[in-house]
């Protein structure tokens, strides 16, 4: 079940990029602070509540007998997807205007919110997001849940849902290599940083808010 599992996140990792893409790049490129280290711990914090949703979405879904055979909804899956991109696109407008906002206005050429300072800092966007992003249900994902509790033990399925999410880690790993860029084109972060507001009023306005209500 390993093997199949890897084999799975790896034939299926585009689907991940598409989901977290539009996320990640805008805001890891965008941060005030530049480094490998902090952008490998924030993209690492994104991808752990990444998987620590996919965790809950198998539970809540095993609780209520959503499992029992392997019929993807796809009416429920854009249900909850307008939520997460609710979610998503909340903790990407906090962040622009808690940390960087795009406009410069100061000594460091970023106005900020000071309400918005904590709740909407480089690591709770991180997690919030990532934990948004987790709540797409893509056929893939769903293919792992239901695979991942078709064996009869909680353990088997533990380490199915890891070894899935492991396979589609190689397709993040570009994203180590952004500090390399935002140092030396500085226009980048500014550009960044209007993308991820842009993104986030997009999620929460047209992805978001219309579908829920108009749809």
């Amino acid at each position: 079940m390993i093997l199949e599992a890897l084999a799975l996140g790896l034939s299926t990792g585009t689907y991940c990029t598409m989901y977290c893409g539009p996320v990640l790049l805008p805001f890891l490129c965008g941060t005030e602070k530049t480094g490998y280290k902090r952008n490998a711990g924030l993209t690492g914090t994104f991808l752990a509540a990444r998987l620590a949703m996919y965790f809950i979405l198998g539970a809540v879904f095993g609780a209520m007998g959503l499992l029992v055979n392997t019929f993807f909804d796809p009416g429920f899956a854009r249900r909850l997807s307008t939520y997460a991109y609710l979610i998503c696109g909340t903790a990407l407008l906090l962040n622009s205007f808690g940390v960087n906002f795009p406009w410069g206005c100061g000594k460091n050429g970023g106005c900020r919110y000071p309400k918005f300072r904590h709740i909407g800092n480089d690591w709770v966007t991180a997690a919030v997001a990532g934990l948004a992003v987790g709540m797409h249900l893509c056929p893939p994902l769903w293919t792992a849940i239901v695979r991942s509790v078709s064996g009869g033990s909680g353990i088997k399925g533990f380490f199915y849902l890891v070894f899935f999410y492991a396979g589609t880690l190689p397709f993040f790993l570009p994203l180590l290599g952004i500090p390399f860029f935002a140092k030396r084109i500085t226009v980048l972060k500014r550009i960044a940083r209007i993308a991820q507001l842009l993104t986030g009023a997009y999620f929460i306005i047209f992805t978001g808010l219309i579908p829920l209500f108009f749809y």
